[in-house]
């Protein structure tokens, strides 16, 4: 998969205006890729939500931010954004949500007094350490449907998808 990757880097693909009525007859959208990695990142998203909701009263968005800043540290709100594949408004709006339920504290940084830095509470470490158990068995039982072999060609083909993704992107702004 990864050289298939390497062997389309840099080709171009032609790009067709107008789908015939054939390809609209055919279409079948669950075949794509975007479509199918799309609805699994829904359906773990929904998982995870409704754990860290049942049992910690946070969103799966809250605890995203709380389980990126553990691994971050103390951080500026951009890095968090960064790290967490969110835009930066979407990590302010939760932020504010877990400075109001006491679990990260905002500070301006002394620098440059737009940038917010976020950290840690005691409280989170607590929700942290209350959570980790459901996502490390979340994690466990979603392995145990691949074995190591597709668990390692699933990673390189996620990397591989996003990168081409990524430069798909780039593409389009580039084109604007």
């Amino acid at each position: 998969m990864a050289n298939s990757a390497i062997a389309n880097k840099g080709k171009s693909f032609p790009r067709q205006t107008k789908a015939s009525a054939a390809q609209v007859a055919t279409h079948t959208p669950e075949k794509l890729i975007t479509y199918r990695v799309s609805v699994l990142a829904q359906v773990l998203s929904r998982l995870v939500d409704a754990s860290v909701r049942k049992d910690l009263g946070l969103t799966s968005r809250q605890w995203r931010v709380l389980v990126v800043l553990n691994r971050l540290g103390t951080s500026p709100s951009g890095e968090v954004a960064r790290m967490a594949n969110f835009d930066h408004s979407q990590v302010s709006r939760v932020a504010f949500e877990l400075a109001e339920k006491g679990l990260i504290t905002q500070t301006s940084d002394p620098v440059d007094r737009r940038k917010q830095i976020l950290a840690l509470t005691p409280a989170a470490i607590d929700h942290l350490r209350n959570g980790l158990p459901a996502s490390l068995e979340r994690e466990a039982r979603l392995r145990s449907r691949l074995s190591a072999a597709d668990y390692a060609a699933f990673i390189r083909a996620l990397d591989a998808l996003e990168d081409e993704a990524q430069t798909i992107l780039g593409e389009m702004r580039d084109a604007d």
